[in-house]
């Protein structure tokens, strides 16, 4: 799948666990020199490590959690999703702050989602993409702020400082997605992505809206 393809299905059903998010990493691979590749590799190895201690002490709060508690411990999900570039996966955690069961392939598919939102976002303040690509799945208040950083990273090279300027160009990549459904219409998501070899973090916010998952509040940083 591609991080511009138009996903379309509001309803979420069973997933095919062979799928790969592929955002085009690929192809920005092959197109960085040999120094770049090397900085790349070095900072991917830097971030899974980062991305397997913060798992770790999530798995840690949690068990903390769940022997403090007096009740039945509630439900949460993980897995791990493939990109399409050298065998890197993202890593999912769910928590739900409710009682309430949904499908493995329904919280994967989730994921995706917010995923592929993040990253299209990144793609329209680059003018990659317009605004309204994001229409079915961003609420309009949101597409304006992503336009104004979009007419920033547009000004002039020479005033911009080199994160910003990295935002123009770098590959993204996911690599950790951590999120917590306050109740069945509020999901809260930090993310850990990359522009090239620079780590960032990042918070949305989705609201459910009938049928489909909406982005409110998106903030890349």
């Amino acid at each position: 799948m591609s991080a511009n393809e138009d996903y379309r299905d509001d309803e979420f059903d069973e997933a095919d666990n062979a799928e790969v998010l592929d955002l085009g990493l690929a192809a920005f691979y092959e197109e960085m020199d040999e120094r770049s590749c090397r900085e790349f590799d070095e900072a991917v190895e830097r971030d899974r490590r980062r991305a397997e201690r913060a798992r770790i002490e999530d798995l840690r709060a949690v068990g903390r959690m769940q022997r403090d508690a007096r009740r039945r411990p509630l439900p949460s999900y993980d897995g791990d999703i493939p990109l399409a570039v050298r065998d890197e996966s993202l890593h999912y955690h769910v928590q739900l702050c409710f009682e309430h069961e949904y499908t493995d392939a329904y919280i994967r598919n989730l994921v995706m989602q917010v995923c592929r939102t993040a990253c299209a976002a990144i793609e329209v303040m680059r003018a990659r993409q317009s605004g309204s690509s994001l229409a079915k799945y961003v609420k309009p208040e949101c597409i304006r702020r992503i336009e104004t950083m979009r007419s920033v990273l547009a000004g002039n090279p020479n005033l911009l400082p080199a994160p910003a300027l990295k935002m123009r160009y770098a590959p993204v990549m996911p690599h950790l997605v951590h999120a917590m459904m306050l109740n069945e219409e509020t999901l809260e998501i930090s993310l850990h992505i990359s522009l090239g070899a620079t780590p960032h973090c990042g918070n949305m916010r989705l609201v459910r809206q009938g049928a489909r998952w909406v982005c409110d509040m998106i903030d890349l940083g």
